[in-house]
């Protein structure tokens, strides 16, 4: 389980504020008086601790500068762009926000989100598959919190054999369920996994002519998921499903980490396991994983200072805070993050289901996957056992034609 140890994080000189890997970097920018950062509310406790550290570490370079105040809005990292759209030009937006790496290129095109001043040491420091989550046009815009996947959590408490998820004919044959999200409104996230072989806009998700989800291997899996193996799946979005699974209604739930301190809030942390998701048919499922990032508005008023605040948030220091707190895998293994990463069993499974994943395509093309792909996984379920293979194709070629209609 996470340490029960905080970070000390060192003071920094002018020339280290920017929490660069490098150890010449030059910092930029000048004080002002108030940042707001839109930030997940299970997050905040963990930024503010942070902000603090930021703010005495500038005070230290810039001591004639005004004071800083950073204030944190809670709202919901998926519906952050939808939500800056609405507000626009109007001056009441922030002036960071975190999203999630799906919504990125709508934000991009929108011109809602400015480029990150600090590109280089974002491409100097992280892997090349997160530099390219987070690039549109082969311009860089966000910095990135957290890698994440989905995995299924459980009582430890009330397992006593874990071996249980190891695949789909396991768990059937123990007379347990675990609670997926088949046919509610993040059905598409949580049901692509089955799609193994599935093309969804190339290897890297950034081809838009590269599109088959109409595959043998992924239709015979959903279908298989929802009649062989449909008692061993009590639909429930992870939200709804903590109650049924701290009452012993269901034996784990399908998840990414935002459910994490939920669970460990209702049955104790030290009753929360993790274990990746159950194989199908001899194959590992391919969930989808995608990326945490802040992005600067292009409205912001403090544009320099919210650029190195939001490089500032995502620096090894802040990586190990997360992982500390709240068990966040993290983005970037400098510094003493890989030490820490080793030490926790949690991110261990995180790291597993992660590395079999698919990460979400980050092409505008993806805004056309949701809607269609919710319907088709709520008929599919909803047809019950008498669900055919031909139904399947049929319906995910639906979907397919519908993304390339939009293009």
């Amino acid at each position: 389980m996470k340490k029960a140890i905080k970070v000390v994080f060192p003071v920094l000189a002018a020339a280290s504020i920017l929490a660069s890997c490098t150890p010449d970097s030059t910092t930029g920018g000048s004080g002002t008086t108030t940042l707001l950062v839109w930030e997940d509310a299970s997050n905040i406790p963990t930024l503010e601790t942070i902000a603090e550290y930021f703010k005495a570490d500038y005070k230290r370079a810039y001591p004639l500068a005004p004071d800083i105040e950073i204030r944190f809005e809670a709202r919901n990292e998926a519906a952050a762009v939808s939500d800056l759209l609405t507000i626009g030009e109007s001056g009441e937006g922030p002036d960071i926000a975190a999203i999630t790496s799906d919504t990125l290129a709508t934000a991009v095109r929108s011109n809602l989100v400015a480029p990150a001043t600090y590109d280089e040491e974002i491409k100097n420091c992280f892997e090349p598959e997160i530099v390219s989550n987070v690039t549109i046009d082969g311009e860089v815009y966000a910095y990135p919190i957290t890698s994440e996947s989905q995995t299924i959590m459980y009582d430890r408490s009330k397992v006593e054999d874990p071996s249980i998820f190891d695949s789909f004919d396991a768990l059937l044959a123990s007379g347990e369920s675990i609670a997926w999200d088949v046919n509610d409104e993040d059905c598409a996230y949580y049901c692509f996994g089955f799609l193994t072989d599935a093309d969804l806009f190339g290897e890297d998700g950034t081809d838009a002519s590269s599109l088959n989800l109409d595959t043998e291997k992924g239709a015979q899996n959903l279908l298989d998921a929802f009649t062989t193996y449909r008692s061993a799946i009590t639909p429930a979005a992870p939200e709804t499903a903590a109650a049924l699974l701290a009452a012993g209604e269901v034996a784990g739930i399908v998840t990414s980490p935002f459910l994490y301190q939920t669970l460990a809030n209702s049955i104790g942390e030290e009753n929360v396991g993790l274990h990746k998701l159950p194989t199908i048919n001899g194959e590992e499922m391919r969930p989808f994983s995608g990326y945490k990032e802040y992005v600067v508005s292009t409205y912001s008023s403090q544009p320099a200072l919210a650029q190195m605040f939001a490089n500032y948030i995502v620096n090894p220091d802040s990586q190990i805070q997360r992982m500390l707190d709240l068990n966040y895998l993290p983005t970037r293994y400098d510094g003493d993050v890989n030490e820490f990463l080793g030490e926790n069993e949690i991110l261990e499974v995180y790291q597993e289901s992660y590395d079999l994943s698919k990460p979400m395509p980050t092409i505008e093309q993806m805004g056309y996957y949701w809607s269609p792909m919710i319907n088709f996984c709520e008929q599919m379920w909803n047809a019950g056992t008498a669900l055919t293979l031909d139904q399947v194709k049929t319906g995910l070629q639906e979907v397919e034609d519908t993304i390339k209609g939009n293009d």
